[in-house]
């Protein structure tokens, strides 16, 4: 069997691509077990999906070089869903790092690798060593990657925050979990005040977020906010979280009497 460093150049990168995918869902499945356990699956899935992807790459040639083309492409779709939530989010690690830099650096490589690879196997001019523009290309990025990635997570632990107990009194607390909130339906004053709690135990950025009354509150992992309506008019609203993907399984109605 070859060796790693017997492979091709371009080989390698596609393979480079893969092992960021492994790195990061092995980051994603920590996080998982220690937050919320039930969700380990996901992590689970797509890890094995890139370990497999890896594999033929690894051993299959020329197949495996087309596979990793088609999943090279899939992952810079899915690395771009969402592309500016995810960036204007550093201070979430999950979502900040994981599509749209380390996941997309991963998909780029893979990409590149794997079709710069398959056309040199065609030609029939495979090698082990590579242009030295392309290697440089390759070290800039992953030193870019690494640095965001730790920006964010140093970032992420700092910004977590809470509320202070003496304004949580009188409040309503609403708790992100799991991708869902814990109450389906609310209720606030039409006169006055009603105070809300909003806490995000997920290690993902979540909103609550009233179209119609202008509310879109914003929260990171692991932290809380406060916010207030006064006088809404009577009427059934309904509150969702705007993340792509979370508002089907993040949604109810604020009800004013």
């Amino acid at each position: 069997m070859q060796k790693l460093s017997e492979k091709p150049y371009y080989t390698r990168i596609a393979l480079l691509g893969i092992a960021m995918y492994l790195f990061i869902e092995a980051v994603i499945l920590v996080v998982t077990l220690i937050v919320e356990p039930s969700q380990w699956a996901y992590a689970c899935i797509v890890g094995g999906i890139a370990a497999a992807v890896g594999v033929v790459i690894y051993f299959v040639r020329p197949w495996g070089l087309i596979l990793g083309v088609l999943v090279g492409l899939l992952g810079i779709l899915f690395a771009i869903d969402g592309l500016g939530e995810n960036l204007s989010s550093p201070d979430s690690f999950l979502d900040f790092a994981y599509r749209p830099v380390i996941g997309l650096a991963a998909a780029i490589f893979l990409l590149g690798g794997s079709a710069a690879g398959l056309v040199q196997h065609l030609r029939g001019r495979t090698s082990t060593s590579g242009p030295a523009g392309v290697t440089a290309a390759v070290k800039g990025i992953l030193a870019l990657v690494a640095i965001l990635s730790i920006l964010s997570a140093v970032l992420t632990v700092t910004n977590i925050h809470g509320v202070a107990a003496a304004d949580k009194q009188g409040a309503t607390t609403i708790t992100a979990h799991e991708t869902s909130y814990d109450a389906g339906t609310l209720t606030a004053a039409a006169n006055g005040t009603t105070k809300f709690v909003f806490h995000n135990g997920d290690p993902i950025v979540h909103t609550f977020t009233i179209d119609a009354l202008g509310i879109d509150v914003k929260v990171g992992p692991g932290s809380e906010k406060l916010f207030e309506l006064t006088s809404p008019k009577p009427g059934t609203y309904q509150f969702y979280c705007r993340i792509t993907g979370h508002a089907e399984t993040m949604q109810g109605t604020l009800t004013v009497p």
